[in-house]
């Protein structure tokens, strides 16, 4: 089965067995894999992520002789042969122990994705008794025997029909440390190559977490875009910053994989989906909470075409005493069901939402665009900035994707450059080039932190500045239309401009301008004067609370400007909306409620209601359950 075609989208979870969790290989109990397999295939899951514990199928030590010599390695008392050393030095066993794996997993429809160099697990490191003191990402030999045993593994699998991906391993940027974004770049390079010399039919698949937006950092998404077929996200709102501002169960938190994927994949030009996700168990939130927060997790990942949607992990591991289970008690209850199989909530809300997918009578096309956001390439990684963009985009009622700012420029009617903050944030020729298409009839809306520079600017805006200095105060922000209704930051920095031309939107209590709008060739040029996104991003309020602070009006305010229309669109910030067309008639559009209340709303349609998935329908109110969904689907009239 192809994974990652366009329309499919499968869910799954990370596996280890239900008695024994990673070191099920050396404790190997068959009829309990056997039925750990029927109980996932039964509530709905296509694929799981394995994972061949790298020591206990590469189980080198080091021999030595007298003085200490090195004598060679072994994988027991007796040294390697030549050929044994050309075989990898794997374990037979454990090759037929996953094989069996394998089988079970046909037997039962799953399609796995193999997590091949796992040597980092949970918070431990497992590597093979003769590489324990080395750099596993830079020591040459090291290097050389991971190769060895990737060739072999992929060699003996290739040909099984269970296997739908082979994955670098799990989280291997946190096996060792590299001395650059080169060494990194050569060691994926190298795995990567030795996988499609042996398999070039499957997809290669990231399998990391954490990846950068600056081109700079160790492991950043222009490398694994160039190198790696798939990339991946691990989106923990405890371990992400700025995910973990609000309940688990609320938009921000809800649509954090979405975010991350969808940014990943704009930034490397390559697909991208939530490999392992979950609330981190009971210490985070309640089952139901989890549950409520993984269907709109589900829905919206569906609706951003992102392939699929994996949880961590499969069971429960509250028995078990070895490390890391004894040592971090976050590994311990994360899993979909108990260790005795008994199904938690959020294993119910995969099988049903698996069940609507399969009954659901259309392959869902990609979802409507609306703006380009265009993130730096060689500065702090930005997804601060990229999450408060997205999110405020949601809340406003339009939708974005991502794409470097240093590449060609994706043709767009509406861009978004947000919290500019940075003396190199933008070269010339790129803001230049970005200029040009708003000469050319585009919208730019771009938000400006204190120390952030673009040259030209007096001449696009239409404002000059007046004076900027840092000191901290309450920034308090109001429409000229509507004054009643206050934006409030705490800012770093004062900005004050002057308009010469442009015509003023916004401005704080001291009346400078905070919004503006001007007119630039065919197009226009809006300027928020403070860095909104970061801003929303890493403060609470803007997102969930009984207050709600507007700052989203600013973004609907830009996309007004820029001419954004939609066949169905909804004022609720909580509610979001993409739309889908299958034809030039009949579009499909996918309204999420992301509060944990339920919702009614009375949602601006263009075309004729035909039918309802999930929602229903009083009149002209639609009501949402709360933490789910509704599709609509309507038919243009003449």
């Amino acid at each position: 089965m192809d994974l990652f075609k366009s329309g499919h989208f499968f869910t799954g979870c990370n596996y280890w067995a239900s008695h024994a969790g990673m070191f099920m290989w050396r404790k190997w109990d068959g009829e309990v894999v056997r039925q750990d397999l029927a109980a996932l295939s039964s509530h709905g899951m296509s694929v799981l992520r394995v994972f061949p514990l790298w020591p206990d199928f590469q189980p080198l030590k080091r021999l030595y002789g007298g003085g200490g010599r090195r004598m060679g390695l072994s994988c027991g008392e007796v040294l390697l042969s030549a050929e044994e050393e050309r075989m990898g030095g794997v374990d037979p066993v454990m090759l037929e122990r996953f094989r069996f794996l394998c089988d079970r997993a046909s037997e039962n429809g799953l399609s796995l994705i193999v997590g091949l160099l796992t040597g980092w697990m949970s918070g431990r490191l497992f590597v093979p008794p003769a590489f324990e003191e080395r750099n596993i990402l830079g020591d040459p030999e090291a290097v050389k025997w991971e190769v060895r045993f990737v060739r072999r593994f992929v060699r003996e699998f290739r040909d099984h029909p269970a296997i739908g991906a082979w994955d670098l391993g799990n989280e291997c940027n946190c096996m060792s440390r590299v001395s650059g974004e080169s060494e990194a770049w050569e060691w994926m390079n190298t795995i990567s190559s030795a996988i499609r010399l042996e398999d070039p039919s499957r997809p290669v698949v990231s399998g990391m977490h954490s990846i950068s937006t600056d081109a700079w950092a160790d492991w950043n998404m222009y490398d694994q875009g160039e190198l790696l077929d798939v990339l991946t996200t691990h989106p923990y709102p405890l371990f992400t910053p700025e995910c973990n501002r609000e309940p688990f169960y609320t938009l921000r938190n809800e649509l954090h994989s979405s975010c991350e994927s969808l940014l990943y994949e704009g930034i490397s030009g390559k697909p991208c989906f939530p490999e392992e996700a979950g609330s981190l168990g009971p210490m985070i939130c309640s089952d139901d909470r989890a549950a409520a927060s993984l269907r709109c997790a589900l829905f919206s990942c569906w609706a951003n075409h992102l392939h699929g949607f994996l949880w961590w992990c499969a069971f429960d591991q509250t028995r078990l005493s070895f490390a890391p289970y004894d040592w971090t008690a976050v590994e311990r209850e994360l899993g979909l069901f108990h260790e005795d199989r008994l199904a938690k909530e959020t294993a119910l809300v995969l099988k049903e939402f698996s069940a609507f997918l399969k009954e659901f009578p259309y392959s869902l096309p990609e979802r409507k665009v609306d703006a380009v956001c265009l993130m730096p390439r060689r500065t702090r990684n930005c997804f601060p900035e990229a999450l408060g963009s997205y999110l405020l985009a949601k809340q406003a009622g339009f939708e974005l994707r991502f794409s470097g700012v240093e590449e060609k420029l994706p043709e767009s009617e509406f861009y978004l450059l947000p919290s500019v903050g940075d003396l190199s944030w933008l070269s010339r020729h790129s803001w230049l080039s970005l200029l040009e298409k708003v000469r050319e009839g585009a919208t730019l809306m771009v938000s400006l932190d204190g120390c952030g520079m673009l040259s030209p600017f007096r001449e696009v805006f239409g404002v000059r500045v007046d004076a900027r200095w840092k000191e901290a105060h309450a920034l308090q922000i109001h429409f000229k239309d509507s004054p009643e209704r206050k934006i409030r930051f705490n800012v770093e920095y004062y900005s004050h401009l002057i308009p010469e031309g442009a015509e003023v939107l916004a401005e704080d209590s001291d009346g400078f301008p905070m919004m503006t709008v001007a007119s630039y060739g065919k197009g226009r040029m809006i300027l928020l004067n403070l860095p909104l996104e970061y801003l929303a991003a890493t403060s609470s309020g803007c997102f969930y609370g009984k207050e709600l602070n507007p700052a989203y009006l600013l973004y609907r305010k830009g996309a007004e400007i820029a001419g954004v229309r939609h066949a169905v669109f909804c004022k609720e910030p909580g509610v979001g909306v993409t739309e889908h067309w299958l034809d030039e008639k009949r579009m499909l559009a996918v309204l999420i409620n992301y509060d944990p209340q339920p919702v009614e709303c009375v949602p601006h349609l263009t075309g004729k209601l035909s039918k309802v998935w999930r929602g229903t329908f009083e009149g002209d109110r639609l009501r949402i359950e709360a933490n789910d969904s509704a599709i609509l689907l309507l038919t243009m009239e003449e």
